[in-house]
């Protein structure tokens, strides 16, 4: 048999594309298949085996989160939700590998089908907002392993648009007292008028709201959020069907918190077109029914400018991630990239404001 296997150096969120083989190795022989051939891909491997093809992905490290994960496979499973790639257990039973280093794998189907086209496809966009619908809807009852926790951002919306807000105004009072302004300083400066207008829209909105009630109905019902829905993280079957993949950051969330991911991607692809707003709501809610409290809370999620501000702090205190060695020439273009959306996206929130009466 040949074990063949690129050595790839990509950092992903938790993964790190390039171990060691021996460890690869080791963990497909807990599983009851054949592999002949590993490759990396982006932040997962895929495996070539005698039974078919299968992806290995390194998942968080922490046990509870890790046997949290198992059990959100079952339960979507026992509640019929078919719409992502099957785990497999090893000889041991459980779905989580883990090595004599601490690391944590989880072994997949590999989706045989086509990336969606948000920018192009209204039907994709409709597929994935019903299979969203349908995962939430799958995700209600959910109760832990013992031992098991999710993650959760329950309740934490609210602090973070305030620090954030906070940290912005901060940021641009210490420019008023610094000698020299830089290319990107200035760039701070020119765009700060409208990151603050957006900001605090999005912070009035959100505390006014029936945010609280949302939380509540949240911890009643014992659901889940995906935590990273993206365009990325569909599969569009050779059947038609579109599943949604990468459950590894499943969350207790407020279910709007994944629209607002989704109507965030498609909005980038679509260059803030509104239209692309009622489709996706609309879409969903022939599942599932959003409310207007819902629907009030997704607006103040889209107002509010994460993206800048994500950019914002990661040049003035920390760089990590993929900004890690960014110089600061790709820090001005990206952040210019974003600020010359002005005119789309508050187009684009104007009429959201309009079409759903939001106050």
């Amino acid at each position: 048999m040949e074990h063949r296997i690129k050595i790839a150096g990509i950092k992903g969120r938790v993964n790190y594309v390039g171990r060691d083989r021996a460890e690869l190795w080791g963990v497909l022989a807990n599983y009851a298949i054949s592999p002949q051939t590993v490759s990396p891909y982006k932040d997962v491997y895929q495996v070539k085996a005698l039974e078919g093809l299968y992806c290995l992905k390194e998942i968080d490290k922490k046990p509870r989160r890790a046997l949290a994960l198992e059990g959100v496979f079952d339960h979507l499973a026992e509640q019929g939700f078919a719409r992502t790639a099957k785990a497999y257990r090893n000889k041991q039973g459980r779905m989580i590998s883990q090595t004599a280093t601490g690391r944590n794998y989880i072994l997949t189907d590999w989706l045989v089908g086509r990336k969606p086209s948000f920018a192009n496809s209204n039907e994709d966009i409709t597929g994935a907002a019903v299979t969203l619908a349908l995962f939430h809807r799958a995700s209600v009852g959910f109760v832990a392993p013992p031992g098991g926790k999710l993650r959760s951002r329950l309740n934490r919306w609210p602090s973070r648009f305030r620090s954030r807000l906070r940290q912005v105004v901060e940021l641009r009072d210490a420019l008023d007292h610094k000698p020299f302004l830089d290319n990107f300083d200035r760039a701070f400066v020119e765009y700060y008028p409208w990151i603050l207008d957006r900001a605090q829209d999005g912070w009035c909105v959100l505390s006014t709201s029936q945010y609280d009630q949302l939380v509540e109905k949240v911890q009643k019902s014992h659901s889940f959020c995906h935590g990273d829905v993206a365009e990325r993280n569909f599969v569009v079957t050779d059947s038609g069907e579109h599943c949604l993949i990468d459950l590894d950051l499943v969350r207790r969330d407020v279910r709007v918190a994944d629209l607002y991911k989704l109507l965030r991607d498609v909005l980038k692809k679509r260059r803030w077109d509104c239209s692309a707003v009622k489709l996706i709501l609309d879409s969903y809610s022939e599942v599932d029914p959003l409310t207007l409290e819902e629907i009030t809370v997704l607006y103040a999620l889209l107002a509010y400018p994460h993206k800048i501000i994500h950019l914002l702090l990661r040049y003035y205190i920390k760089r990590e991630g993929k900004s890690y060695g960014w110089s600061t020439r790709k820090f001005i273009l990206k952040f210019r990239e974003l600020g010359e959306q002005q005119v789309m996206v508050d187009r684009c929130l104007e009429r959201f404001r309009d079409e759903y009466n939001i106050r």
